[in-house]
Formats: C-alpha cells, sequence, structure tokens
C-alpha cells in the first residue's frame, strides 16, 4: 500500500504539473457554455418568429426547438450529460491510452522497479488518479448546471435527483479513464484501448436503445444518465457487471506485464 500511495501522489502531482487539471476544466466549461447559451439563445427562435411573422406556421420548428434545446431542468441536463459523456469522456480516452505505454517505453519504470515497486503500482495509481479527477471534474460541472438552468428553466428536478445522476455520471466517466488504462497494457500501444472505448462509449449506448436487454449492459449507466432516468434499481445490474468487467481486465493487465520480461 505504501508503494501505491508514492505512485498515488506523484501521479496528482503529475496531473497538476503537466495542466491536465486545467483542460478538463476547460473542456468541461465549454460543453456546459455551448449546451447553457445553446439553450438560451435557440429556444426562444420560436416566440421571436411569432410575434415578427405572424400567422406562420412554425409548430414544426417549435417541437425541433423544444426537442434540440428543452427549457426544463430534466431533460437539458440530460442534452449536457450525452455532450460530456461524448465529448468530455473521447477526449479523455485520447489523453490518457498511451501514457502507460509511453511509460514503459520512456523506461520510466526501470528505476522504481529497482527499488521493489511492482508494475501493476503504477497502473493502480493512474487508473486512481485519472480517473478520480474526472469523476470529480465530471460531477462538479453536473452540478453546476443544475443550478445554472434553475436560474431561467422550469423547475421539475430535486436537488437529489441530480446529485446522484451526477454521481453516477461521475462514475460512468471514472470506469471509461479505468478500461481505457487498464486495456492500454495490454499490447505495446494503447490504440487498440482507445479504439476500442471510443466506439463503444459514442456507438453502443444509442444502439442498445433500440434492444429490451440494452438496460442490463455495462453502457445502460451512460444511457440513463443522458436520459435522467429516475430508476435508480435499474442501475444494479449493468454497475455490477461493470465491476465484474474491471476486475476480469485488471487480472488480463497483470497477466499481460508478468509474462513480460524486463519493465
Amino acid at each position: 500500500m505504501n508503494r501505491i500511495k508514492c505512485c498515488i501522489k506523484k501521479d496528482f502531482k503529475e496531473y497538476f504539473r503537466t495542466g491536465k487539471i486545467f483542460a478538463s476544466i476547460v473542456l468541461c466549461s465549454a460543453i456546459f457554455f455551448l449546451i447553457l447559451v445553446s439553450t438560451l439563445v435557440f429556444s426562444n427562435i420560436p416566440d421571436i418568429l411569432n410575434q415578427e411573422l405572424k400567422g406562420l406556421d412554425i409548430k414544426n420548428l417549435e417541437e425541433l426547438m423544444i426537442n434540440l434545446y428543452p427549457k426544463k431542468v430534466l431533460e437539458s441536463i440530460g442534452i449536457f450529460a450525452y455532450y460530456i459523456g461524448f465529448f468530455y469522456s473521447m477526449i479523455m480516452i485520447v489523453v490518457v491510452h498511451s501514457i502507460l505505454p509511453n511509460e514503459r517505453k520512456n523506461g520510466r519504470w526501470i528505476l522504481p522497479n529497482e527499488q521493489g515497486y511492482k508494475k501493476m503500482d503504477f497502473v493502480i495509481s493512474k487508473c486512481f488518479v485519472y480517473g478520480i479527477m474526472s469523476f470529480a471534474s465530471v460531477f462538479i460541472f453536473y452540478m453546476l448546471y443544475f443550478f445554472a438552468a434553475n436560474i431561467f428553466m422550469e423547475k421539475n428536478m430535486y436537488f437529489s435527483d441530480a446529485f446522484i445522476l451526477a454521481f453516477v455520471h461521475g462514475i460512468n466517466l471514472f470506469m471509461i479513464i479505468v478500461y481505457t488504462l487498464l486495456m492500454s497494457v495490454w499490447y505495446k500501444s494503447g490504440l487498440f484501448a482507445a479504439i476500442s472505448m471510443i466506439g463503444t462509449v459514442l456507438l453502443v449506448p444509442d444502439i442498445m436503445t433500440y434492444f429490451d436487454f440494452g438496460k442490463y449492459f455495462p453502457t445502460y449507466m451512460l444511457t440513463f444518465v443522458y436520459e435522467s432516468q429516475l430508476e435508480y434499481s435499474d442501475l444494479i445490474i449493468p454497475f455490477l457487471i461493470n465491476i465484474i468487467l474491471i476486475v476480469i481486465c485488471y487480472f488480463i493487465s497483470k497477466w499481460k506485464l508478468d509474462k513480460t520480461t524486463g519493465v
């Protein structure tokens, strides 16, 4: 445990020193303001057209604006969650997929390994630090969006529901980062991990909505937050499956590293 604690301290310092914390904040902020400002601007277009062009049938346009930029907290925060799940996760996957392979390639594990550190110490530390920082970023900005949306949108969401969904979405990003980092050490390049996770995160949630059994897939946790669902018992099975898969990925990563010679 002392070895892992030292690795975690080092990785936290690295996360801040290399500016990844600022990149994470800027990315979340950009999505935050994009959805908020778009909702403010585009949701008022039908009202403006009604005033300027009286008698014009804009029913279809109104329906489109309501679907794209709803002015209800529950629906709007779901759109925000989708963009976070889509863009934030994609960027973070690209950022983290090569970290561990590059450390090994550049010999950064050699000296610590000679001092008694294990290969999985570095992997576990990276998973924890990058996972927890992604969790914190998503959780905080989800709650900030909830508070901001309540200022000018129709209030149809309780604080407790927002808090739980923010926590679930934070867990989503935590697990996405963990999956990516664990799989990145399976081969010399982390490209396999990046492609696999990007494809899974971007495509599977939408595809699984067409099937009844989709709610049992691990990616249903993303869909659950995107749709701002409140039946929390539906999260139990996909969450447990995610835990099982992460444990499996952990042991595969350990096996892959143990069977390689050197560091």
